[in-house]
């Protein structure tokens, strides 16, 4: 670039800012995509702390100034979050909206039909890089079903690669073992939370504030657990209790 400026600047899921004498040398502009509505949620992993909270969701493509991320918004694309969406399949999906946005976006500059918008003053959070989920991510029985199922989603990042957040985590005492996947189940039995209902080859099924749920484990290579040699290792029977953390423990 310094032997030859460009006209246009795409940064997309680029981890550095570009510095002032990068965009100097910008003929006509630069966009940033960014995977998230901006200033609501800035910063890092912010899918996965939306997806354990809400059911909306959006991604955009930004004008770039001489700030980070305080352009104007000039594409944006809403973004569902399904009662079944993981890291991995909402990332996934914001993908296939940051193609139908960008299509949109080359359109506009073709064309010089660019519309841009600021970003509107929003009470918003920011999650730094360091940030990591509550108890570092091990499982608390006395919340409810749900809750732990989107905390379980919400760090499912698939076999595709490596975890860039957290573990979900069964605490058993001495040690922790990864959830591989969490299901709320249709009924409860009424045991305390906690409580082993079932153990079964694959999963265990674990009483919580709420419904109960099926817990399917694996293995720090990414193999699934035999769950019954998992309880039987840990000394665990039917009607026995798994430890929940309190907030001095978490």
């Amino acid at each position: 670039m310094n032997a030859d400026p460009v006209d246009w600047i795409f940064s997309v899921g680029n981890p550095f800012i570009l510095p002032p004498d990068v965009l100097a040398r910008v003929r006509q502009g630069a966009f940033n995509y960014q995977d998230g509505p901006l200033p609501r949620y800035a910063g890092a992993h912010s899918m996965s702390w939306r997806l354990a909270q809400e059911t909306d969701y959006a991604i955009g493509w930004y004008r770039i100034n001489d700030g980070v991320n305080r352009g104007e918004l000039v594409v944006e694309r809403q973004v569902s979050i399904s009662p079944t969406d993981t890291a991995l399949t909402l990332n996934l999906k914001c993908h296939e909206a940051a193609v139908e946005g960008f299509r949109e976006l080359l359109a506009g500059l073709t064309n010089g039909e660019l519309h841009a918008g600021s970003q509107e003053p929003v009470d918003g959070s920011v999650s730094p890089r360091r940030r990591r989920p509550d108890a570092a991510g091990c499982l608390r029985w006395n919340r409810s079903a749900q809750d732990l199922s989107r905390i379980t989603r919400a760090l499912d990042y698939g076999p595709y690669h490596s975890n860039p957040l957290c573990l979900p985590k069964v605490h058993l005492g001495d040690d922790v073992v990864a959830v591989r996947r969490l299901k709320v189940s249709a009924g409860r039995y009424g045991l305390p939370a906690g409580s082993l209902v079932e153990i079964h080859r694959s999963n265990w099924r674990v009483a919580t504030g709420t419904e109960d749920v099926d817990v399917w484990f694996g293995s720090s290579d990414g193999l699934t657990l035999n769950a019954r040699t998992l309880a039987r290792q840990s000394g665990l029977n039917v009607g026995d209790r798994l430890p929940i953390l309190s907030d001095e423990e978490a």
